[in-house]
């Protein structure tokens, strides 16, 4: 009978059951799993082995994992070489499987910043990051709209594209006069060579002509004028913006790292009042710095069907995974708000897209269970009692107070298809666009009404 090979969902289940069988709970619980950048375990107990038990171990899980051991040593004890550097490893998360608590390392050639705890919210100005799993649900449109409607109630706005491989901010916000010398390629580019100074900086951001009534636009585009001149070299910018960076004391900088370093010196509250980051859509490094790494305020845009929430809850639950809370609600997670894209203009037919984000944020454990369990209750007569259970558990009895944003919905509109604004600047009027967007307008905007009206807003 041909043996069923091991994949990759299954190593780490079948590594915990073995080391639980074959040192215990406790052990797997005090030990640390390693898993390689192929994706291959180890074990590291968190306290010595003698050689017989490494010996044990290592057979039984060498058999189990097959390809999924680590071909050089599948387990150490806290004694053995190396093992103090993993078992002490900042960047371990804990997970759950099958109700046992794991302590793991995941070393990754791309995407490791996806292992990075969401920053704290940033100080002002506030943070606005648009992203999406995918193109054509309407995200750059709707950052160009809050851009534009932000403009009009006298505010200033820095908008910055971060998606490398399909910018469009840049093309929709500003003329070719107005595009500045570099794009936010060069910047990624450049930081870890030449480095950025004040010139660059003013070279990077260009004025948009769509911000009215005293407010201000200014845009970080993705590609500069010299990019749109040599168009042959921007396959290899791209190539090296997402590499790491040596710092002169020789730590990482990661494309995290880099990105929230640029937006942090751009983000002066003297300058701006908002910033709004167009992310890469998809699940890449790219879009990791944007959710995670500038303590923003996040709107994930999605259509109601099946991928959003397949996509998103491949997001949501590793987020879940690597910043876990105690059983409390995250503060990351209150920043979170889903967005419907091309919603319906029925409000009725909306309904189903917030149901199943509730039950996307529930599956996760970012939010209480919408379904609650059925209690039966005995019919009571005319004159008899009230009988309480003092064992049901509050849950039951009590409404579950729902702490996460509601869904956003920007409905369906033909006229913002091939959204042009510089060459159509009567759809930036808010007769024609407050209908579309008035909900997205209505989430962004008294939250910096708020962080205006703040203490903190006033300190120079």
């Amino acid at each position: 009978m041909k043996v069923k090979p091991v994949r990759f969902d299954d190593s780490l289940p079948i590594l915990v059951d073995v080391v639980r069988a074959q040192l215990g709970h406790v052990a797997l619980l005090d030990g640390t799993v390693l898993r390689d950048a192929v994706g291959c375990l180890s074990f590291f107990a968190g306290h010595p082995l003698d050689q017989a038990a490494v010996d044990a171990l290592s057979e039984a899980l060498r058999s189990s994992l097959g390809a999924y051991a680590r071909p050089d040593r599948v387990v150490a004890g806290s004694s053995d070489y190396g093992a103090m550097a993993v078992l002490s490893d900042a960047s371990a998360f804990r997970v759950s499987v099958d109700g046992q608590m794991v302590r793991v390392v995941d070393r990754r050639l791309v995407g490791a910043d996806w292992l990075r705890a969401p920053a704290a919210t940033a100080p002002p100005p506030l943070r606005f990051v648009f992203a999406s799993l995918k193109g054509g649900v309407g995200r750059t449109t709707a950052l160009s709209v809050v851009a534009a409607h932000l403009a009009s109630l006298g505010r200033r706005v820095l908008a910055i594209d971060l998606d490398l491989e399909a910018p469009g901010l840049g093309a929709m916000l500003l003329p070719g006069d107005t595009l500045p010398e570099f794009g936010m390629i060069d910047a990624l580019v450049e930081n870890g060579l030449s480095g950025l100074d004040a010139e660059f900086y003013a070279d990077l951001v260009g004025p948009s002509e769509l911000a009215t009534r005293g407010g201000r636009i200014d845009v970080v585009p993705a590609f500069g004028r010299r990019s749109v001149k040599n168009p042959a070299d921007v396959l290899g910018k791209i190539a090296r913006a997402y590499g790491e960076d040596i710092r002169p004391d020789g730590t990482v900088s990661t494309f995290l790292d880099q990105v929230r370093a640029i937006v942090d010196h751009l983000a002066d509250p003297e300058r701006y009042d908002a910033i709004l980051v167009d992310a890469r859509a998809g699940l890449h490094e790219t879009t990791a710095s944007a959710v995670l790494g500038l303590g923003a305020e996040v709107l994930l845009f999605g259509l109601d069907e099946p991928q959003t929430f397949q996509g998103y809850a491949a997001m949501l639950s590793h987020l879940a995974r690597v910043s876990p809370s105690a059983g409390e609600l995250p503060e990351w997670a209150t920043r979170v708000s889903m967005v419907q894209g091309k919603a319906p203009v029925d409000a009725d037919a909306r309904l189903d897209f917030a149901r199943r984000c509730r039950e996307l944020f529930a599956d996760v454990g970012l939010g209480p269970s919408p379904a609650l369990p059925h209690v039966d209750l005995e019919p009571l007569g005319f004159s008899d009692d009230v009988q309480w259970d003092d064992e049901l558990p509050d849950e039951i009895v009590l409404p579950v107070e729902w702490m996460l944003p509601d869904p956003v919905a920007v409905l369906y509109d033909a006229a913002f298809q091939r959204f042009d604004p510089l060459n159509r600047r009567d759809l930036l009027s808010e007769s024609v666009y407050r209908t579309t967007f008035g909900e997205l307008l209505d989430r962004i905007v008294p939250g910096l009404d708020h962080a205006a009206a703040s203490p903190s807003a006033e300190e120079p």
